[in-house]
C-alpha cells in the first residue's frame, strides 16, 4: 500500500472520516470524504444538496457528523496504521497512539452495519500543507459548532477512571453532596475524580474552543462515558469545596494522602475550562452562538493553564472565542465578514427596533450569478440555490411539509440588528455613546500564518490588544510562548507564560505555585485592581512598536536603594521586618507593611482589605517562631490557624511569592517608598509610572544607543508663520493624529501651535518640549478626572526621541502610589515626563 495522498480542498470544503462498526481489536479501516460546509446552510431531514465542481464531480453538503476532541500526545516515535479504503483503492496513514485508542473505542459505539462520520484535525487537515492548515484553522470554530456532537477522549481506562465516573453520579445528588465532603470513607473517590481532572486533555489550548462551541458533548474514558454537562457540574462542585476536602484529607493522618495531594486546585485546567466556557458565549437553546462576551486580551490573559504544541496556537486557538477578533488567512476566506454582535461595558437603555425581515421574493429578484468560489454575504440565498451550478434536488414540499425549515441559518455570527436611538437624548450622554459604538464596531481580523516568526505573531496580537483596550496592562501579564531556538528571544516587554503563578508538576499532574499573581488582574473581570496611571492612555496611541522596541511615556517615581531576600516558596524573610524597622513583637503592625504584604487588597485582589487584616497579620507573626520569618505554606497546611488568619495568609501568598521587599532612594527630597518588586530587580532599577498601565513598573537602564541608530533631522524652516520640518534622505513617516498638524503646499508638516517639532524614530510627529507646568500642577483628583466640573488638563506633549533604552523588569506594588498619587508626587518633586524605549 502507498501512503495516503490528500486532494486539494476548496475554501468552503472540509474532509470527514467515515468509520464503520468494528471490534476493538480489529484492523482500523476508514474512508476520507470531502463535503461542503457553507456558513449559512445546514441540511435537514436527510435533504442533500450537491454542487458540481469543475471536472464534473459532485460535492454534497456535510451531513451529520461528530467532531473528536483529544490530546495528540507527546509520543512521536510510535505510530499505528490506519488503512484508507476508497472503492478499490487502498492506502494508509500513520497515526499516534492516543488517536488509535480513541478510534478503536469510539467505533464500538457505532450501531452494527452502519457508519459514522468524524471530523478529526490530525486526519482531516493535511498537516504538511501550511496553506491548507491556515485556511482550515479559520473554519474550526464553525466545524465544532456545526457538529451534531463532540466526543471528548480522555484516554484509556485505569483503576481510578471508572471509580471517578461512578462517583460523579453520586455527586449530582445534592442531598448527598455535603455529607460526601465530610465522610472519611470518600477520599479515594475524591482522589479518583481529581486524577481524572488532571488528564492530559485538560491542558490543551484547543479544547477551550472545541468544548465551548459544542452543542452537545460526551466525555469518554475507555469504555466509560458521561455527559459534559454532568462532568462540568462535578468539577464545579469539587472546586467549590476544595478547602473542606483539604481538611478531610488532613484528618486521615496519612502523609501520602495529605492535603498537599490536592495541589493548587484553583490552577487546574479542568476548573479553568469549566469557568471560562460558562462565560464565553450567550447561546440559544439548541447551542447556536448568539453573542461572544470576552475580548481577545481577556482570553489570552486568563487561559495560561492551557498549553499549545505550536507557539502560534497561543493566539490562533482562541481567536474565534473573542468578541473583538476573528481569524483570517492569506488564502480565500471561507466565511463571510459580517460583524458579530458586541457586548457593551454597561447596559444602555436603548429602544431597540429590529429591522423587518426581508421579503424572500425581493431577495430572490436581487440575486446575481456569482462565481462558485466567491462566498455570498449574509442574508443572501446560498450558492446551492443558483441555477446552472448544481443538480437540483427534489421539491422541498415532497421532502418536508414545512419547506421553510429545509434551509437553516447557522452562522456563528448572529444577525445584525438595527437600533434606533431614543429621541431627544442628550449629546453629553457619553456612556450611552460608548455602548453604541461598542455595538457598531466589528471584530478585527487576525491573520493566521504559521510561517510567521513567533515575535511577529506576538506583535500582531499586542498591537491589536493595546489599540483596542487603550491600556498597557498586557505587558505585565505572563502569556507569551517561548520561540524556538532558531529564532531570537522575545523582548523584555513581552512577558513569557513561564512566569505564570502556577506550574504543572509532570509527575503528579497537579499544579504548584511558583510565582505571585499578576497585580494588574485579568481584563474583562470588571474594574481594574489599581489606577496608578489615572485615566491616562498609552502614548503614542499608534505606532508604538518600532522593530522590537515598545515606545511608552511616563515619569520616574524613584530608584531602588535597598532590596531584601526574595520570598522564596512563600516564606517571608526576617530581613523584611528589618527593612520596615518592626520587631514583630510590638502591639501595632506598621500600616504600610501589612498593606504591602497584601498589596492593599482583600481576598481575590479586587476590593480593599478588610479591617481585620492587621489583627490577622499580628497573629501570624506572633506564631511564626523564633526566627522572625513566616512560612506561609507550612502555616496553611497545618490547619491550626484561625479562619481569619488563613484568609490573610492565602492573600499574602498570592502577592509576595518570589517577590522582594524594597525601599527607594528618596530622590529630590522625596520620602523613601516601600515597594514589592520582581525577584530579579536590582539596586538602581527605576520605579516608574507609565501612561496607560494601571500599576507601577520596574525599568532598568541599558547602554545608550549610538547616534547612527536614531533618524537624523535637518534644520527647521518657517513658512506662513508656522514651523515645518524637512527630512534627510526622504525618511518616511506616518502621522496618526492629522487633526493636530497640517501640510503646506510643499508637503511639509506644519505644527498648528507654532511649537518646534520633531519626527521621532517611530515616525511620529511630536512637540520637542516637555509638558508645560499646567499639566503637572493638577492634583490627584483633577488628574484622575473625578471632578467633571474642572477643565481637562492640557494636552500631553513630550518628545519620543531618546538615546536611552530600558529593559522591562516587571510590574511592582509601590505603597501609596497605586491610585494616581504618583501625579502629585511628580509635580512636587519635579520629575519630568519622558519617553521610554523598552527593548
Amino acid at each position: 500500500m502507498e501512503p495516503y495522498v490528500y486532494k486539494p480542498l476548496e475554501t468552503d470544503e472540509i474532509r470527514l472520516l467515515e468509520f464503520r462498526y468494528g471490534d476493538h481489536n480489529a484492523e482500523l479501516e476508514a474512508n476520507l470524504r470531502t463535503y461542503r460546509l457553507p456558513e449559512n446552510e445546514e441540511p435537514r431531514f436527510g435533504h442533500q444538496v450537491f454542487l458540481t465542481r469543475d471536472g464534473g464531480f459532485d460535492v454534497p453538503n456535510a451531513p451529520e457528523y461528530q467532531a473528536l476532541s483529544y490530546p495528540w500526545g507527546l509520543d512521536t516515535s510510535t505510530r499505528f496504521l490506519l488503512k484508507m479504503v476508497d472503492g478499490q483503492s487502498r492506502s494508509f496513514m500513520l497515526i499516534k497512539p492516543n488517536l488509535d485508542d480513541a478510534l478503536r473505542q469510539l467505533r464500538t459505539f457505532i450501531p452494527r452495519n452502519s457508519s459514522q462520520l468524524f471530523w478529526i484535525d490530525a486526519i482531516c487537515i493535511d498537516q504538511d500543507n501550511v496553506s491548507e492548515k491556515n485556511m482550515q484553522i479559520k473554519k474550526m470554530a464553525m466545524i465544532y459548532n456545526r457538529a451534531d456532537s463532540v466526543a471528548v477522549w480522555l484516554g484509556r481506562e485505569d483503576k481510578d477512571s471508572r471509580r471517578a465516573i461512578e462517583f460523579i453520579k453520586r455527586l449530582l445528588e445534592l442531598n448527598d453532596f455535603d455529607p460526601l465532603t465530610r465522610d472519611p470513607g470518600t477520599p479515594p473517590e475524591w482522589a479518583a475524580l481529581l486524577n481524572l481532572m488532571q488528564r492530559e486533555w485538560f491542558n490543551r489550548r484547543w479544547i477551550v474552543q472545541e468544548i465551548a462551541l459544542a452543542r452537545r458533548a460526551t466525555v469518554f474514558c475507555g469504555n466509560q462515558s458521561v455527559s459534559w454537562q454532568d462532568f462540568s457540574s462535578a468539577v464545579a462542585l469539587f472546586t467549590s469545596r476544595h478547602h473542606d476536602l483539604r481538611q478531610l484529607f488532613r484528618s486521615l493522618g496519612d502523609v501520602r494522602a495529605g492535603p498537599h495531594l490536592l495541589g493548587e486546585v484553583d490552577a487546574l485546567g479542568a476548573k479553568a475550562l469549566v469557568d471560562v466556557t460558562n462565560n464565553l458565549f450567550r447561546k440559544s437553546e439548541d447551542g447556536i452562538v448568539l453573542e461572544r462576551l470576552l475580548s481577545l486580551e481577556a482570553l489570552i490573559s486568563s487561559l495560561t493553564a492551557f498549553e499549545a504544541s505550536s507557539p502560534h496556537d497561543t493566539i490562533y486557538a482562541v481567536l474565534w472565542l473573542a468578541h473583538d477578533a476573528e481569524p483570517d488567512s492569506k488564502e480565500l476566506a471561507a466565511m463571510s465578514q459580517d460583524a458579530v454582535m458586541q457586548t457593551p461595558a454597561q447596559s444602555p437603555d436603548i429602544d431597540a427596533v429590529p429591522s423587518p425581515s426581508p421579503d424572500p421574493d425581493e431577495e430572490m429578484s436581487s440575486l446575481k450569478l456569482q462565481d462558485d468560489f466567491t462566498p455570498f454575504p449574509q442574508k443572501v440565498l446560498p450558492r446551492t440555490s443558483l441555477p446552472g451550478s448544481i443538480r437540483r434536488p427534489p421539491s422541498p414540499s415532497r421532502l418536508d411539509p414545512q419547506p421553510s425549515l429545509v434551509r437553516k441559518e447557522t452562522s456563528l455570527r448572529p444577525p445584525n440588528a438595527q437600533f434606533r436611538a431614543l429621541s431627544g437624548r442628550s449629546a453629553t450622554d457619553r456612556s450611552l455613546k460608548r455602548a453604541e459604538k461598542h455595538f457598531e464596531e466589528g471584530p478585527e481580523h487576525i491573520i493566521v500564518d504559521y510561517k510567521m516568526e513567533v515575535y511577529d505573531v506576538c506583535r500582531q496580537f499586542l498591537e491589536f490588544a493595546i489599540t483596542r483596550s487603550k491600556s498597557l496592562d498586557i505587558i505585565c501579564h505572563p502569556w507569551a510562548p517561548e520561540p524556538p531556538d532558531s529564532e531570537a528571544k522575545l523582548p523584555s516587554w513581552i512577558t513569557p507564560v513561564s512566569k505564570s503563578p502556577f506550574k504543572r508538576i509532570a509527575v503528579q499532574g497537579g499544579y504548584a505555585r511558583v510565582h505571585a499573581d499578576p497585580l494588574v488582574g485579568t481584563p474583562g473581570n470588571g474594574s481594574r485592581n489599581y489606577n496608578a496611571s489615572g485615566k491616562t492612555k498609552p502614548y503614542p496611541g499608534r505606532g508604538f512598536i518600532v522593530g522590537r522596541t515598545l515606545m511608552v511615556t511616563g515619569f520616574l517615581l524613584d530608584a531602588i536603594k535597598v532590596k531584601t531576600t526574595p520570598a522564596t516558596d512563600g516564606i517571608i524573610p526576617s530581613d523584611w521586618l528589618d527593612l520596615v524597622k518592626w520587631s514583630g513583637q510590638q502591639d501595632q503592625v506598621p500600616d504600610g507593611f501589612w498593606r504591602t504584604l497584601v498589596a492593599d487588597r482583600g481576598p481575590e485582589g479586587h476590593k480593599h482589605p478588610p479591617a481585620y487584616f492587621p489583627l490577622a497579620c499580628k497573629w501570624v507573626f506572633d506564631h511564626s517562631g523564633e526566627y522572625k520569618q513566616v512560612n506561609t505554606s507550612k502555616m496553611l497546611e497545618s490547619g491550626s490557624s484561625p479562619s481569619i488568619a488563613t484568609e490573610f495568609l492565602r492573600r499574602v501568598q498570592s502577592v509576595i511569592w518570589g517577590r522582594k521587599l524594597a525601599s527607594s532612594e528618596g530622590r529630590r527630597g522625596s520620602k523613601q517608598l516601600l515597594a514589592l518588586v520582581p525577584s530579579d530587580a536590582e539596586e538602581g532599577d527605576l520605579l516608574c509610572i507609565i501612561y496607560g498601565c494601571s500599576v507601577p513598573v520596574v525599568l532598568r537602564r541599558r547602554k545608550k544607543r549610538k547616534t547612527g541608530d536614531i533618524p537624523t533631522f535637518t534644520r527647521e524652516s518657517t513658512r506662513e508663520g508656522k514651523r515645518a520640518l524637512i527630512l534627510e534622505d526622504n525618511f518616511e513617516f506616518s502621522v496618526p493624529h492629522m487633526n493636530t498638524f497640517a501640510k503646506n503646499d510643499r508637503g511639509h508638516i506644519l505644527a498648528e501651535d507654532d511649537q518646534p517639532s520633531k519626527i521621532s524614530s517611530a515616525g511620529l510627529i511630536v512637540p520637542v518640549e516637555h509638558p508645560n507646568s499646567a499639566f503637572s500642577s493638577y492634583g490627584v483628583r483633577k488628574v484622575l478626572g473625578e471632578d467633571a466640573a474642572e477643565p481637562k488638563p492640557p494636552s500631553l506633549t513630550v518628545s519620543l526621541d531618546s538615546q536611552q533604552q530600558y529593559t522591562f523588569v516587571g510590574e511592582c506594588y509601590v505603597h501609596g502610589m497605586m491610585a494616581g498619587e504618583g501625579f502629585k508626587h511628580q509635580h512636587e518633586h519635579g520629575n519630568s515626563l519622558k519617553a521610554f524605549h523598552l527593548v
